[in-house]
């Protein structure tokens, strides 16, 4: 039971040897059942070492985000329901139906791989099987769609905690919401809304991060980058998916509670603002200078003639370095 297999590896993660004695107890079954789980567990990529007379060890955690993996990272209190569908046509989709099915806020579908995972504006999204968290979570935010624009960067804000929080490495935000490390993306975020009757029914956040690539094609190489390759994270996505609900749960709570915070840390982490600019907008090509992000999450821009715009959606590129 994925229950029994979370609470299991939760007592391993302390590091300690835990005996079976110990872990059946704590379990309320036999000794023979905590020995079952823990090879279910191994056949899924748990490396435990078991000591006779001493009791089991962590080795390595198992690098797919699978639910008990997940779930053991999550504070007893706060936990989130996992699915792990090791191929899906797009996490987005299947996490829109489970929460069109009643699945509650935090709420998470993983996946190794897309068949046809979308990123902004209708492109796709491709990754080898794998190599990237591909996630989609879901959320339930309190507030009407017309104060729903800092909702992209606000995810945008959760996600780059949560990189830096298991990985070490901090990450800029792009306008809106890409994440960067050394000027190279390393994250890309969706959210996609569903309304009743103007109220925000449930949001699905999309987020494919770089984590195991060691190189990319030829076209991205100067584009792209991998947790593998900025900080040198060989460790499990297990742990960054529940970092990644975390964290962007609760950048949603300050948006709502405390907006004035979640956009200063935005503006803390951006590399957008400041810079000259060039974007692929609605009306057609713009470029000025990025100087602030009004409170409908528009990228305000100064233009040449000194006029400003506020861009609500487009393709940003930044034109020259922050001075």
């Amino acid at each position: 039971m994925v229950a029994h297999q979370q609470l299991i590896l939760r007592a391993l993660l302390s590091g300690a040897e835990v005996s079976g004695e110990e872990m059946s107890a704590a379990l309320g079954v036999s000794r023979a059942m905590v020995h079952k789980e823990i090879s279910a567990m191994r056949a899924e990529g748990l490396k435990v070492e078991a000591r006779p007379r001493r009791g089991y060890r962590l080795l390595a955690l198992p690098d797919r985000p699978l639910p008990w993996a997940v779930q053991a990272f999550y504070a007893p209190s706060r936990e989130h329901p996992v699915r792990f569908l090791p191929e899906v046509t797009s996490t987005m989709e299947a996490a829109a139906a489970w929460a069109r099915a009643g699945a509650p806020e935090g709420a998470a579908v993983a996946t190794d791989h897309q068949v046809q995972g979308r990123g902004r504006r209708g492109r796709a999204w491709d990754d080898p099987p794998g190599m990237s968290l591909l996630s989609s979570i879901i959320l339930r935010p309190g507030f009407s769609p017309s104060e729903a624009g800092w909702l992209p960067l606000a995810a945008a804000v959760g996600a780059a905690e949560a990189v830096e929080r298991v990985c070490g490495a901090r990450a800029e935000i792009k306008w809106p919401n890409d994440l960067l490390i050394g000027g190279r993306k390393l994250a890309g975020i969706l959210i996609e809304l569903t309304l009743e009757e103007q109220e925000i029914r449930h949001a699905v956040v999309g987020c494919g991060i770089n984590v195991h690539q060691e190189a990319f094609p030829a076209e991205l190489q100067s584009r792209a980058v991998s947790l593998r390759q900025t900080a040198g994270y060989e460790g499990s996505r297990a742990p960054l998916l529940a970092a990644l609900v975390e964290e962007i749960l609760a950048a949603v709570g300050q948006l709502q509670r405390k907006p004035a915070e979640l956009r200063a840390r935005w503006e803390d982490r951006s590399c957008t603002l400041g810079r000259r600019v060039k974007a692929q907008s609605p009306v057609g090509p713009l470029e000025g200078e990025a100087v602030s992000v009004d409170a409908l999450g528009r990228l305000v821009l100064r233009l040449p003639g000194g006029e400003e715009t506020a861009l609500s959606a487009g393709d940003v590129t930044l034109a020259e370095a922050r001075s």
